[in-house]
């Protein structure tokens, strides 16, 4: 959601004294953060991330449009429709500061029982987890982990403002109902050489494994460098440059990004933020095309066509465009991206669209409140596939019944197509149950 500029520990002291002076009652506001660097999923219930907040919850859910990966006996996929069950979970979130460091964490687990046999179930987990380390005065060590495993392709991640070009490992358009397995690991260092000039460099891996063998998993790596440049205390220019490697599993093929961009972040005023990114995407992609063999040699060989390994250079867009507004008790986030995804298991190397509105409210005594909308899509760079597009959308509240008692109440939609209308599918799930947590305020766990 939307996040104040992570400036670099050990810092404060200094920018007060540069030549932006700032109005006393102004001085906890320091600009909008930068879109290559911003790339932490943890959301801010309300605004604001304070200490640890635990909880658990036991809920009753029920899903529509189920599609696990088994088929038949004729071959065809069996499409379960709905089922009910119940998850029961526990998690913790929050953010602590230090002098030198700043710890973030988002943890979230649930195993869950279906009432029929043919869908996964079991134990899902995700983790988010950053920490960032002053090492001296102007140099900053940040270290960011996100690991996890999910069988649900629908209701999973719908809160998740996922909205980087970069976060190649999260699952959120997984086309089918199977375990899938994740993990991405990334470090930067960055030196604030003066008050207005910062560089960065980094890396970072990335790893997902799906269940079935039809699918294609995935190995990859990403290394970055970037330099920004603070024009005013609200607005800062950028230049980033980017190489990417996607080592696809199961699948014969692998692409090489390169990329570059410029982008500009700017605070409207102090409740809203502009962020804007834009460049170019070089993709070199290695994989197997089907081809047709001449007539004379099919009769040969007995087959009308061949697989042949082929190489293919695409030239695509890169754009990125945020609006963030923080309020008192509440955070809405709207953000727009084109660029490239290493697809989804199905989908390779492709051109990814999306769209995402995000909104999120915590009352003061008993309320908090989420709702979310969003839109995707895939073209395959070097696969004969038709676009794949994604609609979602969804809502939920908890309401604080008890002392540390909160009703949990979640609704999710999704509507996918693939092959051009070949494939659709249209899913939704209801979740309603109790959740338990120590604390004054609302429970917001989104």
């Amino acid at each position: 959601m939307a996040q104040e500029q992570q400036q670099p520990l050990g810092q404060q002291a200094t920018n007060q004294n540069s030549n932006d002076q700032q109005p006393q009652d102004q001085q906890t506001y320091q600009g909008p953060s930068i879109l290559s660097r911003d790339t932490s999923l943890l959301g801010e219930p309300g605004g604001k991330l304070g200490d640890f907040r635990l909880y658990a919850d036991v809920i009753g859910i029920y899903d529509t449009g189920l599609v696990p990966l088994v088929t038949n006996a004729q071959g065809n996929l069996i499409n379960v429709g709905a089922a009910y069950g119940v998850e029961t979970g526990f998690g913790v979130v929050g953010s602590r500061t230090w002098k030198r460091d700043r710890l973030s964490i988002e943890y979230r687990g649930a195993y869950r029982q279906y009432s029929v046999n043919d869908v996964i179930q079991g134990f899902d987990q995700f983790l988010n987890l950053r920490y960032s380390h002053a090492m001296k005065r102007r140099m900053i060590l940040d270290l960011k982990e996100t690991v996890g495993s999910t069988a649900n392709a629908n209701g999973t991640f719908a809160y998740l403002p996922l909205t980087n070009n970069d976060l190649f490992a999260i699952p959120a358009n997984e086309l089918f109902d199977i375990r899938t397995r994740f993990a991405q690991s990334r470090v930067d260092l960055t030196w604030q050489k003066t008050d207005r000039l910062s560089l960065s460099v980094g890396g970072e891996g990335f790893v997902v494994r799906r269940s079935s063998l039809l699918l294609a998993g995935l190995d990859g790596y990403d290394a970055h460098a970037n330099v920004a440049y603070r024009l005013t205390r609200h607005q800062t220019v950028t230049a980033d440059y980017n190489h990417t490697y996607f080592d696809f599993q199961q699948e014969f093929g692998n692409s090489t990004l390169e990329s570059v961009s410029l982008g500009y972040s700017v605070g409207l005023n102090r409740r809203w933020d502009l962020r804007l990114r834009a460049g170019g995407l070089k993709v070199d992609e290695l994989g197997i095309q089907q081809v047709a063999i001449p007539p004379a040699i099919a009769q040969i060989v007995g087959q009308n066509f061949a697989n042949v390994t082929s190489r293919t250079t695409t030239y695509m867009p890169l754009e990125e465009a945020s609006l963030a507004g923080r309020f008192e008790r509440s955070t809405v986030a709207i953000s727009y991206l084109t660029g490239a995804s290493p697809g989804n298991g199905i989908y390779l190397t492709s051109r990814q669209t999306s769209g995402n509105v995000n909104y999120s409210y915590t009352g003061y005594r008993r309320l908090a409140f989420g709702l979310h909308a969003g839109y995707g899509s895939l073209s395959a760079v070097g696969q004969n596939l038709g676009q794949y597009t994604n609609l979602q959308g969804g809502t939920g509240l908890t309401y604080k019944v008890a002392r540390e008692t909160h009703l949990e109440l979640r609704y999710d939609y999704r509507h996918y197509t693939t092959q051009n209308n070949i494939y659709q599918k249209d899913s939704s799930r209801v979740s309603l149950g109790l959740a338990f947590s120590p604390g004054e305020t609302p429970l917001a766990i989104w």
